[in-house]
């Protein structure tokens, strides 16, 4: 009794000194690490090529706006017959790298080219790479 007294004054029995982590804390938290890995790296695998895809189809999203809204503007002005793509490209706001050659519409995303063809009366087609 008497030792555990002396031992409990001098606070050896809670003393630890600093020998910083077990084996066994290394190892679970480096499976902690791999497990959080495997889940997050497939998530994260194409997000260049998802981006990429939103890009087109807002891009595609605009142009078909764009000539509704010509279409809009012809049919109030009554000249549906003279609408055509270059109307079409002027209703678009900001045309965000959008080109125009002829009845096409046309944008390089992130190297890839797209082209959309535009279809009297007010019509645009969807993208082909």
């Amino acid at each position: 009794m008497e030792a555990i007294k002396k031992a409990m004054a001098s606070n050896q029995i809670t003393d630890r000194p600093n020998q910083g982590f077990t084996m066994i804390e290394l190892i679970v938290v480096i499976m902690i690490i791999g497990i959080l890995a495997a889940i997050a790296v497939p998530r994260f695998m194409d997000l260049q090529g998802q981006a990429q895809r939103s890009v087109r189809d807002g891009l595609t999203s605009n142009l078909r706006s764009a000539a509704a809204l010509a279409y809009a503007q012809a049919a109030v002005n009554n000249t549906i017959g003279a609408l055509t793509a270059n109307a079409v490209y002027q209703a678009l706001q900001v045309p965000g790298g959008i080109t125009l050659t002829g009845n096409n519409f046309s944008a390089t995303i992130n190297g890839t080219p797209y082209t959309w063809v535009y279809t009297f009366p007010a019509s645009v087609g969807d993208p082909s790479p």
